[in-house]
This record gives C-alpha cells, sequence and structure tokens, in this order.
C-alpha cells in the first residue's frame, strides 16, 4: 500500500474513532424511535414529531429528533473527473480519497452496509454492500491510485445506475468537484426523491480565484485539450463570475430536490468540514 493511501487511512480511522467531535458522522438521522434531541422546528419537517411541551416553554415551535433504528444502506460514490488532478495545497483527489475513508469508517462503526462506487460514464469499480472493515482499506487505495485524466461524469448514466443496481432507499454521497457540467446543469432529480442524498464538492481555491497572471499553456484534464493563454486581472474576473454562475445553478437544483450539499477545500481540514456540511 503506498505510503499517501496509509496516511489518508490513519488519520481517518482516528478521527472517525477518537469521537474527539461527537457522533454525527456515524449517527444519521432516520424515522426509528431512539430519541436523538430537541431543535427548532425547520420547513418541511414532519408535524408528527412536534415538541409540545418543550414548545409551550415560548421559545418558538420545537421538533424532536430520533436516531434510524434500522440499518442503513450507505452508498458512497466517487465521481470521476480529470479536473480532480489539481492541487495548489494537496490534490482533489487525495482529498475525495480522505473523505471516502471518513464515510465509509463512519458507515461501517454504526453497523450500516457501505457500498462503494467509482463512476464516470458507467462503473469503473464497485464494491458489494458490506460490513467489513477491510473494504475501505481497498476503497482507499483505489480512490487513490485511479487514473482521473480524460474522464468526465456523465450524471444521467449515474442515475440509471443508482435506480438498477442500489435496491431500496439508501443513503448517497456523490464525491466530486462538480465542474463538468454546462453552467451547473444536472439533474438528479430521478433518484433524489427516493434516497437520501449529500452532494460533496471538492474544491481548491486557486481554481475559484485565479491570482496567475502572464501566459501560460493550460490543459483541459477532461479533454486533454491544450491552448496557450494570457491571463489578466481581467479575464480572472470574467473566469470567478463563470465559476459562481455554475455554482448558483447548482445550488439552485440542490435545494429544490432537498440534497444537502457543501464546498471542502484542499486547505481545510477534511474531517472538521465534512462533519459540519452532514451536520447541516
Amino acid at each position: 500500500m503506498q505510503q499517501v493511501a496509509k496516511e489518508i487511512l490513519l488519520r481517518a480511522k482516528k478521527d472517525v474513532f477518537s469521537g474527539n467531535l461527537g457522533n454525527h458522522l456515524t449517527t444519521f438521522k432516520g424515522d426509528g424511535l431512539d430519541f436523538r434531541e430537541i431543535r427548532d422546528y425547520d420547513h418541511g419537517d414532519d408535524i408528527r414529531k412536534i415538541n409540545w411541551k418543550a414548545t409551550a416553554k415560548g421559545s418558538g415551535l420545537k421538533t424532536n429528533v430520533f436516531n434510524e433504528e434500522r440499518e442503513l444502506n450507505i452508498v458512497v460514490a466517487f465521481m470521476l473527473s480529470g479536473s480532480l488532478h489539481f492541487g495548489s495545497v494537496k490534490f482533489k483527489q487525495e482529498v475525495v480519497a480522505e473523505i471516502m475513508a471518513l464515510l465509509s469508517f463512519s458507515a461501517l462503526k454504526n453497523d450500516n452496509r457501505l457500498q462503494s462506487v467509482f463512476f464516470e460514464k458507467k462503473i469503473e469499480k464497485f464494491f458489494e454492500p458490506t460490513k467489513n472493515d477491510a473494504v475501505v482499506y481497498q476503497i482507499v487505495e483505489s480512490a487513490v491510485d485511479f487514473d482521473c485524466i480524460g474522464r468526465e461524469v456523465d450524471y444521467q448514466a449515474f442515475c440509471d445506475f443508482v435506480n438498477g443496481v442500489v435496491r431500496g432507499r439508501s443513503l448517497i454521497f456523490m464525491v466530486g468537484d462538480f465542474y463538468n457540467t454546462a453552467l451547473g446543469n444536472i439533474d438528479l432529480s430521478e433518484i433524489a426523491h427516493k434516497n437520501e442524498m449529500y452532494a460533496i464538492m471538492v474544491r481548491d481555491r486557486l481554481e475559484e480565484f485565479p491570482l496567475m497572471n502572464g501566459e501560460f499553456e493550460l490543459v483541459d484534464p477532461n479533454t486533454l485539450f491544450s491552448s496557450e493563454m494570457s491571463l489578466n486581472k481581467e479575464i480572472a474576473v470574467a473566469y470567478e463570475k463563470l465559476i459562481k454562475e455554475h455554482d448558483a445553478k447548482l445550488r439552485e437544483h440542490f435545494l429544490e430536490h432537498q440534497i444537502t450539499f457543501g464546498k471542502i477545500y484542499t486547505d481545510e481540514d477534511i474531517y472538521i468540514r465534512l462533519s459540519e456540511i452532514i451536520k447541516g
């Protein structure tokens, strides 16, 4: 096993099993009867779970939250894209590998079924549902070693995969940078209403806020097409605007279909940021 994969596995296992940041990575919300907490009522919450006694105290409408009693099927999907082969602090691909390790260890710690898929236009690698943590080592090694160059995700094909292979309502984590979309134009609606979904967007700050000036040869990691370009402040501003429009479109789609989403940058503490996204 290569050194990068070893370091990722050791770090992820320590973070998940130390319990220093609580259990919100290992205890997913559900419809069971195992009481978890009382929190403020949000639009869309089940009105049957309103806690009228806590509400009567005058601090606003309150609702009960319960832990999932039944076993969950958790799917962790590596969305393969050439643009993951980039990073000013660390490669985005390494960040994706660590996220997959954290999610996988967390799922198994809570005695849930874990299955993982590496997906581009079709299944490139698939790990059958299991409760054996030995599979996490294989997943991380694959995530670190996979050649992402020249790849571009087909999101409709991914929806077809979920509908055809994933049985029953599942908790699905899509992990990638979500760049290779036409102005953020993707449609996950046909699987979002059947499953609980998370879109974990891995980004590098230099991509969103380019601070380079001069002549550069730029290579598209998806198509491998190269071209020479002069970068200046005006071009950087136009590029930032394009990225914001792209991400705004994604955000609109995620919110419309109740897909939990968030960004993790290559310079952030991955466990802390992932915990924040899942905790909501």
